[in-house]
């Protein structure tokens, strides 16, 4: 059962771009930057994205993250993947697992722990994190 959450992230999808086109799959990658709260902590992110959308309405995805507290003292890097379903609205929700890496400071807790990632980004760019630990 997964455990409590450790974050709430909003990015806003700032750049889209289409990577490759073969038959029914179409690769995007989507850029985006926000903040949010993690492990308590205010905070900022830049994400990369990269999809293959899939004709019957389904993505796979990869995801990478740079978080960094707002006071610029802590960063942790997340890589991730999740599987998604396109709504008829444009609107996408993925879910997935994160793992992080933090050299020292407020986010080395989360170093060798999976986090259960769930995200939605509406037909507008804008994304919705929550992350929790598995």
């Amino acid at each position: 059962m997964p455990g409590g959450q450790v974050a709430r992230i909003r990015n806003k999808i700032n750049s889209t771009r289409v990577v490759d086109v073969d038959n029914d799959v179409v690769l995007l990658e989507y850029s985006g930057t926000g903040g949010g709260q993690l492990l308590g902590n205010s905070v900022t992110d830049v994400a990369t994205h990269v999809s293959k959308r899939y004709a019957d309405g389904t993505e796979t995805a990869t995801a990478r993250f740079v978080v960094t507290s707002e006071s610029g003292r802590d960063q942790v890097v997340l890589l991730g993947s999740a599987a998604g379903v396109v709504g008829a609205d444009g609107a996408v929700s993925f879910k997935g697992v994160l793992t992080a890496r933090a050299s020292a400071g407020e986010f080395a807790e989360l170093n060798g722990v999976a986090l259960l990632a769930e995200a939605t980004m509406d037909a507008d760019g804008m994304v919705t994190h929550s992350w929790r630990r598995f």
